[in-house]
């Protein structure tokens, strides 16, 4: 008896140990659980603050453009992957007093750019409905150009990406390219008509159109924006289509010809088009072979050379020298190193002394 005693005694000793022990394991556990989840609450309002920190900073940048437009105007203002402000103006009532406006809030003026070679990001999708009624030809001019550079520039920007983008891949250490480098690099083969599939023949199509060119070619094809065919179509350069129903019938078009004006949805996509009927064409294949010289010798483009090989664009036998008259008269070459504007250069400064 004393025996079985003193086992039952030493069992209750060890369950009170068990016990002392779960107890440590319940308090301890009960610690870090407590401690996650006041992490957790602190994180989840840390969060909501950011949050409205950021949403607080982008409502205040859109307030800043708020400034430079009337209530009533359609408008799209957006921040895109590199920082630039972008401005896009897409409404059919849209003026010229509306565009000017925009223009002096943005401290963008003719002698701005010639001077700093700097241009804000501000996308026109279409002339105003009232330009073709602008009082004198000097304003006429200068919105046309104003409005225009940026749409040429960032144009010219992508397809300088794209080179690069070509060359990275034809200069790569491996003996393979990716899956999607090759169905991207094919994809340019095809939009620039390469059928030798060879880069270096592609990297001779894929450069950029000189600005001042750009321009003396819209403002010929366009009558510095005032022509029917961009009125109503967005056709800065005429380009002919002969795909019925793609464009606008020309008054003066003979009986028996089809081709149409070819329109576009905005004036962004008549300069892409007209870069890529440059680089692709065979129209003008020895100006690309030009171009090319200058890149292969390190020497820049000089566009006024350039002019002697765009004759078959128009078959006015005279229209290289109609646009050297151009350029010069209105001193286009000070744009060819002209480059879009990146916050946050102020824009004070954009101001010619």
């Amino acid at each position: 008896m004393h025996k079985n005693m003193i086992i039952l005694l030493k069992k209750i000793l060890i369950n009170n140990n068990s016990i002392y022990h779960l107890g440590y394991i319940f308090y301890g556990t009960s610690i870090i659980i407590i401690s996650i989840m006041v992490m957790m609450v602190s994180y989840s309002n840390l969060y909501k603050y950011n949050d409205t920190y950021s949403n607080k900073i982008l409502n205040q940048k859109e307030l800043v453009v708020e400034e430079y437009l009337d209530n009533n105007n359609s408008k799209i203002i957006n921040y895109n992957s590199t920082g630039n402000l972008e401005i896009q103006i897409d409404k059919y009532d849209f003026t010229t007093k509306d565009l000017n406006k925009i223009f002096d809030e943005q401290k963008y003026y003719i002698s701005s750019v010639r001077d700093k070679k700097l241009v804000p990001n501000i996308l026109i999708n279409k002339f105003p409905k009232d330009f073709s009624l602008i009082s004198t030809t000097k304003d006429k001019k200068s919105l046309f150009i104003r409005s225009l550079l940026p749409l040429i520039i960032m144009e010219n920007n992508k397809i300088i990406d794209t080179n690069k983008r070509i060359k990275k891949i034809n200069n790569g250490t491996f003996d393979y390219i990716s899956r999607d480098e090759a169905l991207w690099l094919k994809k340019q083969y095809l939009n620039y008509k390469v059928k030798s599939h060879h880069i270096d023949e592609l990297l001779i199509k894929v450069d950029i159109i000189p600005v001042s060119i750009a321009l003396a070619q819209a403002a010929i094809e366009s009558g510095w924006g005032t022509s029917r065919f961009v009125t109503e179509g967005n056709a800065l350069f005429g380009q002919w289509s002969w795909f019925k129903g793609s464009g606008i019938v020309p008054e003066k078009r003979d009986i028996n010809e089809t081709y149409e004006i070819k329109s576009f949805e905005n004036l962004r996509q008549s300069v892409s088009a007209y870069m890529k009927n440059l680089n692709s064409h065979n129209n003008y294949s020895e100006f690309r072979v030009v171009r090319n010289n200058y890149r292969i010798n390190n020497v820049e483009i000089n566009s006024l050379n350039l002019l002697n090989f765009l004759s078959n664009y128009a078959e006015n036998i005279e229209y290289s020298k109609i646009l050297e008259k151009i350029i010069k008269k209105n001193n286009l070459q000070e744009f060819d190193q002209a480059e879009i504007y990146i916050p946050p250069y102020e824009l004070a400064n954009l101001i010619s002394n």
